[in-house]
């Protein structure tokens, strides 16, 4: 292979990973493991659940249909990433439409193919799962509201793997799901507001472009102060365990962040509001290791 076609496969891989969206992909994956050891697991051992090959197969079944589908997604956006993104839009111009689709449809034939060797009945969810994701690209990513609870609930629908495959109901599981569904809502909305001016232009129905700047949000207002007070809720609940510190933070962290979202009327602020509330999502993550253990005392979590 010439120096010409490394470099064009280098930046073909460069503009791949840009589009799939690496880093939500690996958090993706982080958060189901994180997810199974500490709040679906009922006593086993952490090891015999890390090396669980069912569970690999559900997590990487996750991740590839995730990838193919913001594969998708951005075949669709490509006009409006040209606006909202203009770097990545830049490197990922080096990869044609056709050679996304044809990626599309190999990560999703591999993931079914995948999630088949945990059971054809994970291979029916993953199934069900490319089919939303691809008609949320589609046909709902234009709607107002629907755009927004449809795209948060695809975002969570990964883990409804580790419902069935578990089999566990336990409230405490329903808090959390409600806590990361209001976090990940208000996110999305944030988005919005940071792609205004291209959902304008291209037809795309967003709770700012409809509802306008003040509107939205006293919208996110209301939805920031519910989740406070689940979060301050969780952080009294003792099932939570040593994670009660971090929902206790949480809540105060969203009640003192109303300040500049009410006072913000720059791309540039919401844009740094929207990346708080993405870190505080990844923090979350890894605070699920101190729900049943001491901190003080990580070597016994095997």
């Amino acid at each position: 292979m010439d120096k010409l076609s490394l470099r064009k496969l280098l930046v073909k891989t460069l503009a791949l990973f840009t589009v799939i969206r690496s880093y939500n992909i690996a958090m993706l994956m982080l958060a189901q493991y994180m997810a199974s050891l500490f709040i679906f697991n009922e006593g086993k051992n952490h090891l015999e659940i890390l090396f669980d090959k069912n569970l690999s197969f559900i997590v990487i079944a996750s991740a590839l249909s995730a990838a193919a589908g913001y594969i998708i997604n951005n075949f669709y956006d490509l006009e409006k990433d040209a606006i909202d993104r203009p770097l990545q839009h830049y490197i990922e111009r080096f990869i044609s439409q056709n050679f996304k689709l044809n990626v599309y449809l190999g990560l999703n034939i591999l993931a079914l193919g995948i999630a088949y060797f945990a059971s054809w009945r994970v291979m029916i969810f993953f199934f069900v799962y490319q089919f939303l994701v691809w008609f949320y690209s589609h046909k709902i990513n234009k709607i107002v509201w629907l755009n927004n609870i449809y795209s948060v609930i695809l975002m969570v629908f990964p883990f409804f793997a580790l419902f069935i495959y578990y089999e566990n109901l336990a409230s405490i599981i329903f808090l959390h799901a409600g806590f990361l569904f209001m976090l990940l809502l208000i996110t999305d909305i944030l988005k919005d507001f940071t792609s205004a001016t291209a959902d304008t232009i291209y037809n795309y129905s967003t709770l700012p472009v409809i509802y306008g700047e003040k509107k939205t949000k006293t919208i996110l207002t209301i939805l920031i102060i519910l989740n406070s007070a689940l979060a301050a809720y969780m952080g009294y609940d003792s099932d939570t365990g040593y994670m009660r510190y971090f929902f206790l933070f949480s809540s105060m962290l969203m009640l003192l962040l109303l300040i500049p979202l009410l006072s913000s009327r720059s791309k540039t602020n919401y844009k740094i509001l929207h990346l708080t509330f993405k870190l505080l999502i990844g923090f979350g993550i890894f605070n699920m290791v101190f729900i049943d253990i001491n901190p003080l005392a990580l070597q016994k979590i095997i």
